[in-house]
């Protein structure tokens, strides 16, 4: 069958899990890889997938419909037919033991990375990114623009709009807010939730949303903001590649992580755990990053051949980024995400 039937026979499976009329699993000799497709999956293919079929002849088929309520569902109807899964590290740390297994250490080589970044035993990190400040160069000529969180809570100094995710889950304009209300950057965790949002509401009216990595380029290149908090593979993506005249503001680097994870009730675990460890390798991880512009999770991977300009995105290719960087604890994330919720419907949409 190709990937194309596998991926329809995935839709197929999905849509009978209530009726149990799917069984569970990749075929023997394959694993489903699922993430949000695009350059993205592409470079996961690139980096890993087609490298891994060629070392151990196991074939690796791309789901590129990654949504976490479908796989709560395959793995709760006992039909998990998606082998491999590169997560959100909070949504890892949430769903440990329930729906994803844990991250068999015999297998995968997890040493070396951060301990802030494995925040759960179902988690083997495999990139990082972050979420940063920056600023419209034409409104703020060099020398002249934010600096920071604080700055873009100052609508006196710095007047006009400003843009950040829509997601309330994790946003890190709720640690941005913190900081910009005077709480030091080693005191953020536990986050006080009301405290961000009285900081956040003094700026709603200046505020607007950008409601996927795309959108949040868009924003760049029209100009239609002042600034923007936003991830740095987008930023670079519309400042290098595409001209927008946006420049970083080099405060605060809130740094996330993406995390390889293995739902429970796969087929063949311990293929799964194998295709996690190779993703694991420091040579493959600087691979992707010459590909889709985040950073390995495991130290020493070289950072050779890296596209003109994403030097300056990257904390470990720059030491401006690198002094500005905040951890999410996406452990934090995950047991109070819910509260964050909440408020963040009650002052947005309520």
């Amino acid at each position: 069958m190709g990937r194309k039937g596998m991926i329809a026979a995935a839709y197929a499976c999905t849509a009978l899990l209530a009726a149990a009329a799917c069984g569970g699993g990749s075929a023997p000799g394959s694993l489903t890889l699922m993430s949000g497709g695009g350059v993205y999956q592409d470079a996961l293919d690139a980096a890993f997938a087609r490298p891994f079929e060629q070392e151990t002849g196991v074939v690796v088929h791309d789901d590129p419909t990654l949504n976490y309520a479908k796989i709560k569902t395959m793995v709760e109807a006992g039909s998990a037919n998606v082998d491999v899964i590169p997560a959100e590290g909070y949504w890892a740390a949430q769903n440990c033991g329930t729906l994803l297994e844990p991250i068999d250490r015999t297998v995968v080589d997890l040493s070396g990375i951060d301990p802030e970044l494995i925040e759960s035993e179902c988690s083997a990190p495999l990139l990082t990114y972050t979420s940063t400040i920056y600023y419209n160069n034409t409104r703020f000529p060099e020398g002249t623009g934010p600096t920071g969180c604080a700055d873009f809570f100052d609508v006196a100094r710095f007047p006009g709009k400003r843009a950040a995710s829509s997601s309330a889950m994790p946003n890190p304009l709720v640690e941005c807010a913190l900081i910009a209300d005077g709480v030091p950057r080693e005191q953020l965790y536990p986050l006080d939730v009301d405290r961000a949002f009285r900081k956040i509401e003094t700026i709603k009216p200046d505020l607007v949303f950008w409601n996927s990595g795309s959108e949040s380029s868009q924003f760049m290149l029209a100009g239609e903001v002042d600034m923007i908090l936003a991830w740095n593979g987008r930023a670079y993506a519309a400042i290098e590649e595409q001209n927008a005249a946006f420049s970083p503001a080099y405060g605060e680097a809130f740094l996330h992580y993406d995390t390889m994870v293995v739902p429970k009730g796969v087929a063949d675990p311990a293929a799964a755990m194998r295709f996690v460890a190779f993703t694991m390798d420091p040579a493959r991880q600087a691979k992707l990053t010459t590909l889709i512009p985040y950073e390995p999770s495991k130290p020493g991977a070289p950072l050779v051949d890296l596209p003109p300009g994403l030097q300056e995105f990257l904390p470990s290719t720059n030491p401006k980024v690198a002094e500005g960087v905040i951890v999410q604890n996406q452990r934090w994330w995950a047991e109070n995400g819910e509260q964050v919720t909440a408020r963040w419907q009650q002052t947005f949409n309520g």
